[in-house]
């Protein structure tokens, strides 16, 4: 996939067939978008070109209400590539682009730069200052200036449209198996191997703590859950938790993962985890010993569970 920062670079001789949106999580309602460009692409024998925000738009416009993201640009990026977009391009979301007329945007951006075709949008898709750029708009703004415009409609799941803020949602309620039905894959974050406290190890299940690279990608709630753990080509079954050790009268959040079938240290190393069922809440015990029993019945609730 060809990744495009620079936007003043941009000169496309070809035609294309864009659509344009944030994308955060690039769940099934955002995979059928992209799948619906590359589609139309192929069959005008033109270009597929997906245009993206970063960081998030609400990071500029109300930066106390920007959600916690689902994907880095990176990990969107590869998600995008995943499913065949072949020519992506990250526009950095500035101050100054926050004021500009969505005509502008697609003027000078779609069609100067990109020689836009047809432009792909969900059924809920809006842009610009004031979020003018809604879909009847820019279908009249394509009769203006000669593009056609392709709507998308939602794919529902429980009845209702699937959405970066409903999966977010689920997240937060610790409903990793929701959000992974939505987003078309279990849900997944990276961590570097961090020295803990080493608690974990007294207590006969040693655990690889790990430190978050990205402090705007959203956590699931506090509790413990059956995960996998890629190091590096390997993948292992394990049992996350994540809160504030109240057993111990913790007050700051931390994210440890108990890895079965790996041995040795792993400081340094850069692991993912990828969330398969939540099993329990966070809970405060009389003290060590049945904090013991629960993390054994957790490992042991774990494997069973990923085993199948």
């Amino acid at each position: 996939m060809r990744v495009i920062k620079d936007v003043s670079r941009i000169r496309a001789r070809k035609e294309s067939v864009v659509t344009i949106g944030s994308f955060d999580g690039v769940h099934l309602g955002h995979r059928k978008i992209l799948k619906e460009v590359l589609l139309l692409a192929r069959g005008l024998s033109v270009t597929g070109v997906v245009v993206t925000f970063d960081p998030h738009p609400m990071a500029i416009l109300h930066p106390k209400e920007a959600p916690c993201l689902l994907t880095t640009a990176s990990e969107k990026v590869s998600l995008m590539r995943d499913i065949g977009v072949g020519k992506a391009i990250i526009v950095q979301f500035t101050p100054k682009l926050a004021k500009r007329s969505a005509e502008w945007f697609v003027r000078d951006l779609l069609i100067e730069r990109l020689n836009m075709r047809r432009l792909v949008i969900g059924y809920d898709f809006r842009f610009g200052v004031g979020r003018e750029g809604d879909a009847p708009y820019l279908e009249r703004l394509g009769e203006k200036l000669g593009f056609g415009v392709d709507i998308v409609p939602p794919v529902n799941y429980l009845n209702h449209p699937v959405s970066s803020t409903r999966v977010r949602t689920a997240l937060v309620r610790g409903d990793v198996v929701s959000a992974a039905n939505m987003l078309g894959r279990p849900y997944r974050f990276a961590g570097t191997v961090v020295r803990g406290e080493g608690r974990g190890r007294r207590l006969d299940f040693p655990t690889a703590n790990l430190e978050i690279g990205d402090s705007a990608k959203i956590l699931p709630a506090n509790g413990v859950y059956a995960v996998r753990v890629d190091i590096g080509r390997k993948q292992a079954p394990g049992a996350l938790y994540i809160g504030t050790k109240p057993t111990f009268g913790g007050k700051v959040r931390s994210v440890e993962v108990h890895i079965m079938d790996v041995k040795g240290a792993l400081y340094g190393r850069r692991v993912g985890v990828v969330f398969v069922q939540r099993l329990r809440d966070d809970v405060a015990f009389p003290g060590p010993e049945a904090l013991r029993d629960a993390i054994g019945k957790d490992v042991a609730k774990a494997t069973r569970l990923l085993s199948t």
